[in-house]
């Protein structure tokens, strides 16, 4: 599986790191985001590539693989299982940011198959 790629993120706070500090945590569901802003759609648990696919083929857009953290969790949505996000499918790139010898960086979700 190919590996995130970083850039540097505008806003560098307030956010918690470790339930330590204020503002969205770091490195989870809360804090990953689109280029666009729009709401993205998420797979997680079992079938989570199938669930993935068929949305794409029946909306659009491009599936991004969760290779940043295994800490992004869907607790927010009713049938979750403590599962990771493993797949999101939007049309602009998904990120999640993360903190980096001290900076907050955007880490981009690499697209399926490549």
């Amino acid at each position: 599986m190919a590996r995130y790629q970083t850039t540097p993120h505008d806003e560098q706070g307030p956010f918690s790191e470790n339930g330590v500090g204020e503002g969205p945590e770091l490195e989870s569901f809360e804090t990953t985001y689109a280029d666009d802003g729009e709401e993205v759609f998420f797979t997680s648990g079992y079938s989570a590539r199938e669930i993935a696919q068929r949305r794409h083929a029946e909306h659009g857009g491009t599936i991004w693989v969760n290779s940043v953290s295994r800490k992004i969790i869907r607790k927010d949505y009713q049938y979750a299982t403590n599962a990771p996000v493993y797949f999101a499918i939007h049309k602009s790139p998904v990120y999640t940011l993360i903190k980096r010898d001290g900076k907050v960086l955007r880490a981009y979700w690499p697209e399926l198959g490549k």
